[in-house]
């Protein structure tokens, strides 16, 4: 005999399944304990709308799980599935694309002995980049698809536009403090053009480009201590101060409209999912997980 609880349950879990989200924002969380601040789960694919509503949890299992990025259709996810609980590159990940409403998985890319992550997608054409890590000497590679390339230095968290990519490249790789440039790189091997968009003195990171192809964004600390999100021209002319708030701010990404930016800050003391107006340059709190959930990673 069924009671009015079990209505009331099965009615909520039909309703979860029919929403249908309009702009979602995925995004990595990990889970901590409250008052050790141990983790519980290292990172999952987490998921809501753009005003901070419906979150869900859409991976599950031991594995880490990170970098998701939102295909056009909005109703497919793809992400980096590490084969360990932890970041351990070593251990291998692939690219799974995930279907938000069924759980449907398949498997994008993968590579024996090799972590592909630092996925995106790019806005412009649905381009997929990624990092693909090899071997015990960690092969630095980047580049879209099946054509992903090695690089001479080391490289990661690309994003690609139809006819090159733009990247991380970093000088000194293991040693004190890190100095990495952003640089766009046309072609492949011997013959390939690059073009640095930033100087390499501070640590230039996390690069994302607009809808349109015309503004770049990326996470820096070049003006002092802390992490903040600068915008500039897609050739990294006439860059600025987007947040400019005490604590860090990272992984910038556009919103499909291109009229907002979401990313990561601390500001608050935890780590939360936050998006900016880019015309009227208003900040709006999406996550409030505490100490309990540590957010990170927002894409559109």
């Amino acid at each position: 005999m069924r009671t009015l609880a079990t209505f009331l349950t099965l009615a909520a879990a039909l309703g979860a399944a029919e929403y249908q989200y309009r702009s979602p924002i995925v995004f990595g969380r990990g889970q901590q304990d409250e008052k050790t601040g141990r983790y519980i789960l290292h990172s999952k694919i987490w998921i809501m709308d753009e005003d901070g509503s419906n979150q869900r949890q859409i991976t599950e299992g031991p594995s880490y799980d990170d970098h998701p990025s939102m295909y056009p259709d909005l109703r497919h996810v793809l992400y980096s599935e590490f084969t360990s609980p932890e970041f351990k590159t070593e251990l291998g990940a692939k690219l799974i694309k995930l279907d938000i409403y069924s759980g449907a998985r398949e498997v994008v890319a993968e590579a024996p002995g090799c972590a592909l992550h630092h996925a995106s997608l790019s806005p412009l054409e649905n381009v997929l980049a990624y990092h693909r890590d090899c071997g015990k000497n960690h092969e630095e590679w980047v580049g879209w698809g099946a054509g992903a390339y090695r690089v001479n230095t080391a490289a990661s968290n690309g994003v690609a536009l139809p006819d090159s990519i733009i990247f991380m490249h970093e000088i000194n790789k293991g040693g004190g403090s890190r100095f990495v440039s952003l640089a766009r790189m046309w072609g492949h091997g011997a013959g390939a053009k690059m073009l640095f968009l930033t100087d390499d003195k501070s640590l230039h990171r996390r690069p994302a480009i607009s809808p349109d192809g015309n503004l770049l964004a990326w996470q820096t600390n070049m003006n002092g201590k802390d992490d903040e999100i600068y915008l500039a021209n897609i050739d990294g002319s006439n860059p600025r101060n987007l947040t400019d708030a005490p604590g860090d701010d990272g992984h910038p990404w556009f919103s499909r409209d291109g009229k907002t930016i979401v990313f990561e800050s601390d500001r608050t003391g935890t780590w939360e999912i936050w998006k900016v107006d880019l015309a009227t340059r208003k900040f709006t709190q999406l996550t409030h997980g505490g100490k309990k959930f540590e957010s990170t990673r927002p894409r559109m």
